[in-house]
């Protein structure tokens, strides 16, 4: 199992990237992973500048020059990207599907400059941005097209399409994921990523995940919230219950369970902690009450290390 750092930790950091890739070589990372642009997608406009932060990377930001001195930072640290989300959804029609569906290509292409193996594709739900929201059954099926479509770019740039459990979106749930990689079987490398949070944010059990995925698991995302029956914790995926983001050893869940789950499961892959989500839609003073980032990277990658640790024992 090898930890990694995920970007959003350095979301409100002048330094960006550039500061995360430095606190995971400081604490022992072995990995960065990275968030994708919220600007210029489909959606609510306010929510997009909410999640902004600097840490972010996109394609059409970041110029030619720019890409070899962050892949050679990269290298020089020895940490390197496991790969970056891309918000912009596969599954509209129209001249803004295409629109949607070419920036995630260049997505691809920025993946492939900085070495990293995987795009993880988020955000294709329901909403048709464009008239009437699409069924469930529909959502799901120009998903499939749309991912289809990308994936021959992905394989031609020798880069995967990770998939991942996110709430209220068409992957929601494990099963979900796994039908949705078993219909693009042949596409190109496609993995999957697991994350219990948002299984819990869904409603459903978390630590019933890696029984379901049958060593299909590439990818496990870790973070941590309290719920709550009140809305004073602003963060309510499903409008029943509001959530408070935590430490890993602090939370509703039981990470050293978790993580002696998906290694009994047979996984080994790259674990990549979440210190905050920006792009769930809290304003920044939700985030002021966790611990300095600096600090969280450090404390988490000791988290992290002793209970894989006792886990090898």
């Amino acid at each position: 199992m090898q930890i990694t750092l995920y970007g959003s930790i350095g979301w409100r950091h002048p330094m960006g990237m550039g500061q995360v890739i430095q606190w995971a070589r400081r604490w022992g990372w072995g990995a960065v992973d990275a968030r994708g642009l919220s600007l210029g997608i489909p959606g609510d406009v306010g929510r997009q500048v909410n999640a902004f932060g600097y840490d972010m990377l996109g394609p059409r930001q970041i110029r030619p020059s720019a890409r070899d001195e962050l892949r050679q930072q990269l290298m020089d640290a020895e940490t390197p990207l496991l790969g970056i989300y891309c918000s912009s959804p596969v599954n509209l029609t129209g001249q803004l599907g295409e629109q949607c569906r070419q920036l995630f290509c260049e997505y691809i292409d920025l993946a492939a400059d900085l070495d990293a193996p995987w795009v993880r594709t988020i955000n294709n739900s329901t909403h048709a941005y464009q008239g009437p929201d699409m069924s469930d059954e529909e959502a799901y099926l120009r998903t499939v097209k749309g991912l289809r479509e990308v994936a021959s770019h992905a394989h031609k740039r020798g880069v995967g399409l990770l998939l991942e459990n996110n709430e209220n979106e068409v992957a929601h749930d494990v099963r979900s994921l796994v039908n949705l990689k078993q219909d693009l079987d042949g596409a190109c490398d496609v993995g999957i990523t697991y994350d219990p949070v948002n299984a819990y944010f869904q409603g459903l059990d978390p630590y019933r995940g890696f029984d379901l995925l049958n060593n299909q698991l590439d990818v496990l995302h870790v973070k941590n919230v309290c719920r709550h029956e009140t809305d004073r914790w602003d963060y309510m995926p499903r409008g029943d219950y509001s959530y408070e983001w935590t430490t890993l050893a602090h939370g509703d869940l039981d990470w050293s369970k978790l993580l002696r789950m998906a290694r009994e499961a047979g996984f080994t892959g790259p674990i990549v902690y979440e210190y905050v989500n920006p792009f769930k839609g809290m304003p920044p003073r939700y985030w002021d009450r966790l611990p300095e980032p600096d600090v969280a990277a450090r404390t988490e990658a000791e988290f992290l290390h002793q209970v894989i640790s006792e886990l090898e024992q």
